[in-house]
């Protein structure tokens, strides 16, 4: 095999590398970026935190409401008791009482809507955990196959890079360099196979007597139009 052949099976197999290279990248990327576990533990945080919220205002309201029927059975006791005679004092207390149990229904009503909002936000936090849930269930199943397919990219990366040490021995360092310059200008194609009489890279036709001697002799040629190092097989 002459130096073009060597350098085109370089090219293969570095392309190869390339192709491991940009999917490691990307599989990389797509771990580091992945912000769907994060934002559900965050809706889940905010849903527990309003949670909490809801129960101690309703805790409050409670108290609250037990110490006015507290109130209003201490007055009560006072009025019924027998005790007080005087009109005067049993009038005010009948209207302290009246005030007392109309304070009450507005506490209370304030207290059902506390309940009906602590129900509200034990379901959201019922519905934030099931997709907290959902979301880390996918999230590790999609991870585990990107990490599975990281080992087997990794896998074949070691397998190439074996096969690109064996070829470079059969490579002049001039004809590496050479290659090496015409990936970083060819956009990662330094050489091109000739097929039916044309540069397979660009299309320029090749004259078969080009052609014959870049199969036969060790030196390089080159695509006259893109110049890239031509391959005849």
């Amino acid at each position: 095999m002459n130096q073009a052949g060597y350098l085109y099976r370089l090219q293969i197999v570095d392309s190869q590398l390339d192709q491991i290279h940009t999917r490691l990248n990307q599989i990389e990327r797509i771990i580091q970026e992945d912000q769907r576990l994060s934002q559900a533990k965050q809706s889940l945080e905010e849903a527990a935190h309003a949670k909490e919220i809801s129960r101690q205002a309703l805790r409050s309201i409670e108290y609250t409401v037990a110490e006015q029927q507290i109130k209003i059975e201490q007055t009560e006791s006072t009025l019924y008791s027998g005790r007080v005679k005087n009109p005067k004092e049993l009038q005010d207390l009948q209207l302290e009482l009246n005030t007392l149990k109309k304070l009450l229904k507005t506490l209370e009503d304030r207290q059902l809507d506390a309940m009906i909002q602590f129900e509200e936000a034990e379901s959201i936090l019922t519905t934030a955990k099931a997709a907290f849930e959902r979301t880390q269930a996918q999230v590790i199943e999609e991870k585990a196959g990107l990490m599975g397919e990281k080992d087997q990219l990794l896998a074949r990366e070691k397998n190439l890079e074996a096969e690109r040490q064996a070829i470079l021995p059969s490579i002049a360092p001039e004809n590496y360099q050479m290659y090496l310059q015409l990936r970083q200008q060819k956009n990662g194609i330094a050489v091109s196979k000739v097929e039916e009489e044309a540069c397979s890279a660009c299309g320029a036709p090749i004259r078969p007597s080009e052609a014959q001697s870049a199969r036969l002799q060790s030196r390089l040629f080159y695509c006259a139009s893109c110049g890239r190092i031509l391959y005849a097989g």
